[in-house]
């Protein structure tokens, strides 16, 4: 086919046109992308620093919870039996047991009400009168009888143990002495540095009035330091339980993302600062690449304009090798969705199976405007259990649980599926809350029942926490991913009254708007 001059030449413009709209459109995109990239780079840092101080903040909640729970039941052992001479060899070797036990204790003492050593972990016993250590002070003045944190003491051989104690009383509530657990600050510092905060990054475990125990990098100059005027800490720590902000660093004056928490039970908070300008390393590297990409594509591309007449034809065998594409793609897409949607370990739907059928029950309620319940369940001090009896054991006892929800979830609509780890979820369609909760209660009381024994938890035996959402949904308010959100919610406020219980959304909001 021939086209007349004119035309030709229009084309051509046309042609050139086209090409420098290309080039300065991708020139845009690709500093847009640039931009969306340096934007998703910091706020994942900052989900990632937050993450980080979360799992910091839990791991010392833990660790000195475990030590918490060994001193109250030493001290309630100490109150009933008492500190006699035959006591003494059997506290003795209860407490090197539980110090062997836990790699984070240094040590456990007993101190009579004069402050004198009863009983304690070493083999080599302590005889050093602590009558005037500010933690036997208290305990002595107070009739407190929770875990009191602190202070820091450097033993013989300058290690810093951070102390965890506990009142012991009379029959007659009076004074009758103090049980101590040392906790080796070494331990944080081991656990701090498998993370990775750069080279100008910055771990710190504190009390809340100020004082620092642990700092990553670890200078023995500041361990027990004055943490007052620091400005995250007058700022910010001091005023919100949690949190994140951007702020110039004190020290070098270059802007630091600063992420802290508050433990849940315990006095004491983590605070995690990671470079801004670290952070953005890979994204400055990515874009010069991304850059000089656009600059090596763009030369080419508008060489290439005389040539656009010719690709008609090569543009129809690119449509035909698309369509090919195309049914390649179609058959592994659906080859994917025929693989197993079964998970291995416990016969439960796994995640996958989870979303899809989630979001189908979800687009069936939001067109019959029927409610739709999702029920989260979590069990209680897994990750302790695990430590306890081993992954097999802990397989075993998801096992055992799953059992009972594929027992309870009869109905055919009702879904049961391991959503992660030890979390598992359960879809109920047509299920307002009042019965999703009673669902619920049912199966906690089940699992409660099987007495799975675990010496990890309070309870002596396996429990889970529940979290119970349900929902009409209604056009175009209401998405899948609320419901999840409010599931969780309401199971993070099960963990956090006790466990061992089932929390309800509804009743959440409704004290939220009671407030």
């Amino acid at each position: 086919m021939t086209f007349p001059t004119d035309r030709r030449t229009h084309i051509v413009v046309a042609a050139w046109v086209f090409f420098l709209l290309v080039c300065l459109s991708l020139t845009f995109v690709d500093v847009w992308q640039a931009w969306k990239a340096r934007t998703e780079q910091l706020r994942d840092t900052e989900i990632n620093i937050t993450n980080m101080a979360l799992a910091l903040a839990q791991h010392a909640d833990d660790t000195i919870r475990a030590a918490d729970l060994i001193l109250s039941g030493l001290v309630e052992r100490v109150e009933y039996d008492g500190t006699g001479d035959r006591a003494k060899a059997r506290l003795h070797n209860m407490l090197s047991k539980r110090v062997e036990e836990l790699p984070q204790l240094s040590g456990i003492y007993i101190f009579d009400e004069r402050g004198d050593l009863v009983a304690d972990s070493n083999n080599k016993p302590f005889s050093r009168n602590v009558a005037d250590r500010s933690y036997f002070q208290f305990h002595r003045q107070s009739d407190e009888r929770n875990a009191h944190i602190g202070p820091l003491v450097k033993n013989s051989t300058g290690n810093w143990r951070l102390t965890v104690s506990r009142r012991i009383n009379r029959a007659d509530g009076s004074f009758s002495g103090v049980v101590l657990a040392g906790i080796d600050i070494e331990y944080f510092k081991d656990f701090y540095s498998t993370f990775d905060i750069g080279k100008n990054g910055l771990i710190i475990l504190g009390l809340n009035q100020g004082t620092l125990l642990v700092r990553r990098p670890f200078f023995d100059k500041y361990v027990g330091a004055d943490l007052r005027q620091v400005p995250i800490f007058r700022d910010y720590v001091t005023r919100n339980h949690s949190g994140v902000h951007t702020a110039p660093s004190t020290v070098d004056g270059k802007d630091r993302i600063n992420a802290y928490r508050h433990l849940t039970h315990y006095p004491l908070f983590v605070a995690v600062a990671l470079s801004k300008e670290e952070a953005l390393e890979g994204w400055v590297d990515d874009t010069l690449i991304h850059t000089v990409g656009i600059i090596f594509m763009l030369i080419p591309l508008a060489l290439l304009g005389n040539w656009l007449l010719r690709q008609v034809k090569l543009r129809l065998e690119a449509e035909a090798q698309l369509l090919v594409v195309r049914d390649s793609l179609h058959n592994l897409n659906q080859h994917l969705h025929n693989m197993a949607l079964e998970d291995g370990l416990t016969g439960l739907a796994n995640r996958r199976h989870f979303d899809l059928a989630f979001k189908e029950e979800f687009g069936r309620a939001l067109r019959n405007a029927t409610p739709l319940a999702l029920i989260m369940i979590d069990v209680d001090w897994f990750k302790q259990f695990n430590d306890i009896y081993g992954h097999v054991g802990g397989d075993e006892c998801l096992r055992r649980i799953s059992v009972l929800l594929l027992q309870a979830t009869h109905r055919s609509g009702d879904l049961a599926a391991r959503y992660g780890g030890e979390e598992l979820v359960v879809v109920l369609p047509q299920t307002g809350m009042d019965a999703a909760t009673a669902f619920a209660e049912n199966l906690r009381e089940a699992i409660h029942a099987q007495a799975i024994r675990h010496e990890g938890s309070p309870f002596g035996i396996v429990t889970v926490s529940i979290g119970v959402a349900s929902i009409i949904p209604v056009l175009p308010e209401d998405v899948p991913a609320q419901l999840i959100k409010d599931a969780d919610l309401a199971l993070y406020t099960a963990k956090a009254r006790g466990r061992n219980r089932v929390a309800r959304f509804s009743d959440i909001n409704a004290i939220a708007d009671s407030i």
